[in-house]
């Protein structure tokens, strides 16, 4: 999952999830799905050394040192770009991966950038003389890019923003301009061409397409963004998967069910978890629990700890890990095992099992 820093608030909410559309753990779980490849020069990781944050490259070599109360980021932004907090001037510095200094912002007022325009928010007068908190959109030279009149709005994805005026939702493109009109009382981003919405509060959702035509009827009580051409999909406490005609290829059958990546997508049924392919069929078995495949390897575990299985079910990385995620790149986040409270050492590994970060942890310690 992507995750929250300790210290960062505020933007955060917007930034990593999305508060008020119903879809908090579906498009947490996509967004891992959807992690493009990049090399070990052109994506960094967060480390943490004592309470002060830094970034390491794929090789595990440090690229900014760890001396920042607080950092956030996002590998998965247009340009990589990270920005590092001073809480004492109370301003944000955004840098791209080489190091350059791109712009500042005022303290926790900007978030990070997708499709190269970053949310950010302000302070405005409303036309009855108060002030009130209005969100817009800055550019990679910290100019306001579009303008700060929307009460809600998202991050952009696939081009396409979805934003509030009072309680209806649309979507904008990164000129700003509303192309989507403001219709909906529940949205999700676009995933794969396709967003969940709903019409009424509370109502069912269905999925529009990108010129915002209703492409699939409403009809479900929880809906997931679109990964690997497949949506997962809730009725009654059953979960299937629909694809993009809003045809079931696997029907309202399991009791938990994570979107499909590369091909398998792992669920619970009869009180069983396994892996199984879009046809339903199981492929791997006897593991009790298990992640989004990346590359040909997923986190699993047959019990109490974690490793990384192919998509054969065999364990290429061993068991050894407290816990363990999606590999995004080159390494995954994991927790090692340690004697010291709280009994894990955050850490990466690259795809041999390797441990890359910290430097001089050892097995055990």
């Amino acid at each position: 999952m992507l995750r929250r820093i300790a210290g960062i608030a505020g933007l955060a909410v917007i930034l990593f999830g999305v508060a008020g559309t119903g879809h908090g753990q579906g498009q947490a779980i996509a967004a891992e799905a959807d992690v493009a490849w990049k090399s070990a020069t052109d994506q960094v990781y967060l480390i943490e050394e004592q309470g002060k944050y830094g970034f390491i490259n794929g090789r595990g070599e440090i690229v900014l040192e760890p001396v920042n109360d607080s950092l956030v980021y996002d590998t998965q932004a247009a340009g990589s770009v990270y920005y590092v907090e001073d809480r004492g001037a109370k301003k944000q510095t955004y840098f791209d991966l080489t190091g350059k200094k791109l712009f500042e912002c005022a303290f926790r007022a900007c978030g990070i950038p997708y499709d190269g325009l970053a949310l950010y928010m302000e302070k405005v007068k409303t036309a009855d003389g108060t002030a009130a908190t209005r969100y817009g959109y800055i550019d990679m030279q910290g100019k306001i890019a579009v303008q700060p009149i929307y009460h809600k709005a998202f991050n952009f994805s696939e081009g396409l923003a979805r934003v509030n005026q009072g309680k209806a939702s649309g979507y904008i493109d990164t000129k700003g301009k509303l192309v989507i009109p403001y219709r909906f009382s529940q949205t999700s981003d676009f995933s794969e061409g396709m967003a969940a919405v709903s019409l009424t509060v509370g109502g069912k959702y269905g999925y529009i397409d990108t010129s915002g035509k209703l492409v699939i009827s409403p009809r479900f009580d929880y809906a997931t963004p679109f990964s690997d051409g497949a949506a997962v999909v809730s009725v009654n406490g059953k979960y299937g998967y629909i694809d993009k005609t809003g045809k079931y290829i696997q029907k309202l059958q399991f009791t938990m069910a994570q979107p499909f990546s590369e091909g398998l997508a792992f669920v619970e049924r009869n009180g069983a978890t396994f892996y199984i392919n879009k046809k339903g069929e199981k492929v791997i078995q006897n593991i009790t629990a298990g992640g989004l495949f990346s590359g040909g390897l997923a986190p699993a575990s047959r019990g109490h700890t974690y490793g990384y299985i192919n998509k054969s079910g065999k364990f290429v990385i061993k068991d050894r890990f407290e816990w363990g995620n999606s590999f995004k790149g080159d390494l995954a986040e994991v927790y090692l095992p340690s004697s010291e409270s709280p009994g894990y050492v955050r850490g990466f590994i690259d795809r041999s099992g390797t441990i890359v970060w910290p430097h001089d942890y050892k097995i055990g310690q």
